[in-house]
């Protein structure tokens, strides 16, 4: 099995995540940044993972430029998706993940996860801190989920029909 996760990032949940997850996955795993790196032709990779980190409500735009691009390429593949968001809301969450991702690439996706989240406030500017504090968030968090990385290499170990 050979995969391919692209992420995109502001403050790095999603690149940890995606580091995370490469040491989960079975065969050759390769890991690139959507908005640092060239990515590597999709042909040559049996399972696709995408992920970012949600600000405003929105994942990076390299990353949903990427997805929408490549769509009818990606819909050959195993796909995985997932976001990196602090939001507290369930249902909110879920908006956010399907709502980052074209309709259908979305849909034909074998897993889509929410990853949880981290805020390093020592790297936010001082509009990003007095949102989080608006919000009630005073300090550093790191959420990250180690069970949905489990769950998402257990998922894509599993033959693709």
């Amino acid at each position: 099995m050979k995969t391919l996760i692209v992420y995109g990032t502001r403050h790095g949940s999603a690149k940890k995540v995606a580091y995370r997850l490469r040491t989960k996955l079975p065969g050759e795993v390769q890991v690139r940044s959507v908005t640092k790196e060239r990515i590597p032709p999709l042909r040559d990779y049996d399972t696709i993972v995408l992920g970012g980190s949600i600000y405003m409500g929105k994942i990076q735009k390299e990353l949903r430029q990427f997805a929408e691009e490549k769509e009818t390429e990606l819909l050959q593949k195993k796909v995985a998706l997932y976001i990196c968001a602090g939001e507290p809301d369930p249902a909110l969450l879920a908006r956010e993940l399907k709502d980052n991702f074209p309709e259908n690439l979305y849909a034909h996706a074998v897993v889509k996860e929410v990853a949880g989240h981290e805020i390093h406030m020592d790297q936010l500017n001082l509009l990003e801190k007095a949102i989080l504090r608006m919000k009630g968030v005073k300090s550093s968090t790191f959420q990250l989920s180690a069970d949905m990385i489990d769950r998402t290499a257990e998922k894509l170990k599993e033959p693709h029909s």
